[in-house]
């Protein structure tokens, strides 16, 4: 007989024979949709190009004009969605990100955005911007004592470090100012862990003994980000500024520079945290009493700590002055400058603890260091 397939046919008994088979029936098809222009009629707001920039160009405060500015109080979207873009319609219904906060007074403070650009200004570099030349032998227990001085440092700013790193990713996409100004900040620490840690290890020296650790366990602990905030933007960088700007301490250029440099960070990072309480605040009138329980905690695990570090309390004696007499009163001076600027730190965010100004554990260490 003759044959009659056709040549349709004769393709698709090849293609049986590769064992690839014929297409199953209902398979969903991957053509991509006819191509049109719809996506660009999205009705978002249309701002006027910026002028004017001025010295500081076009910063992010500029950028986020009319709708692309307004954080809502409540962010509604689960995934990537950027504040001022047009939603999809299946916007909610993919996969989400792993945000947990959606309320804006959680994390908002209404200078992040200018913190942000500030922190891009003002940003330093310890390989090559620190004078480590400068940095001249010293007495082996001199250089021993600042050695622990910036072991403690070091370690500290660590462990900020990495639990507010790990915050980040809880924070939603629709407060984008918060989440730049953070990762500056996350940046600052890590070039403090770094740029501590070299000094400890570049004139002949090594890092010091660890510290107890109440404070770093408080700092793990924390359960809100206002918490950690407390802890990490108030306490800790009230008493680390204090330190780096003590004119008795650094031995050096070198030591000048890196402690100027953490200075002018922790201020950012202390501007920040002040701007948050209060918005925190302002939110609910209950949300006082929380930041005055975290801040009461946070107090007694820094008096706890305080009180159990011998290596650095005798490392601050030796470094701070050139006798033992002198040391002791530079330290208590150091403490008691340390606390001035964490009062004067609650002083600015408005916050007044019932009468008594610190946990009485703290002021037993402050004056008997």
């Amino acid at each position: 007989m003759p044959d009659t397939t056709t040549e349709s046919e004769g393709k698709l008994k090849a293609e049986e024979k590769e064992g690839q088979g014929p297409p199953q029936a209902g398979a969903p098809s991957f053509e991509p949709p006819p191509l049109n222009m719809s996506w660009a009629n999205a009705p978002t707001e249309r701002p006027p190009r910026p002028t004017n920039l001025g010295e500081d160009g076009f910063t992010l405060a500029k950028a986020d004009s009319g709708s692309y500015g307004w954080a809502p109080d409540h962010w509604p979207y689960q995934n990537d969605t950027p504040r001022g873009a047009w939603p999809a319609e299946d916007a909610n219904r993919g996969l989400p990100a792993p945000y947990t906060i959606f309320d804006k007074h959680e994390v908002w403070a209404d200078n992040a955005a200018d913190l942000y650009e500030l922190a891009i200004r003002e940003r330093w570099i310890p390989a090559t911007e620190v004078s480590w030349g400068s940095i001249e032998p010293l007495d082996d227990h001199v250089e021993a004592a600042l050695d622990q001085v910036f072991t403690n440092l070091s370690e500290q700013q660590y462990n900020s470090n990495q639990v507010l790193l790990g915050w980040l990713q809880e924070i939603s996409y629709g407060f984008h100012e918060i989440k730049l100004y953070l990762s500056t900040q996350i940046f600052d620490q890590a070039r403090h862990t770094e740029a501590f840690r070299k000094r400890a290890l570049v004139n002949g020296g090594g890092l010091g003994v660890q510290m107890p650790g109440f404070m770093h366990r408080t700092v793990y602990a924390a359960f809100k980000f206002t918490e950690l905030i407390c802890y990490i933007n108030i306490l800790r960088a009230s008493f680390t500024l204090a330190l780096a700007q003590n004119e008795h301490l650094p031995h050096s250029e070198a030591d000048h520079q890196l402690f100027d440099g953490m200075a002018r960070d922790l201020e950012r990072h202390l501007a920040y945290g002040v701007d948050h309480l209060k918005h925190y605040m302002r939110h609910d009138t209950l949300n006082r009493s929380h930041i005055a329980t975290w801040l009461g905690r946070g107090e007694a695990m820094m008096a706890a700590d305080l009180k159990r570090d011998k290596p650095l309390r005798e490392a601050l004696i030796l470094g701070l002055g050139e006798t033992i007499s002198e040391g002791k009163a530079r330290l208590k001076e150091l403490r008691q400058a340390q606390l001035d600027k964490y009062l004067k730190t609650l002083e600015a965010a408005s916050i007044y603890k019932h009468g008594e100004a610190v946990a009485p554990a703290l002021q037993r260490v402050i004056d008997e260091p």
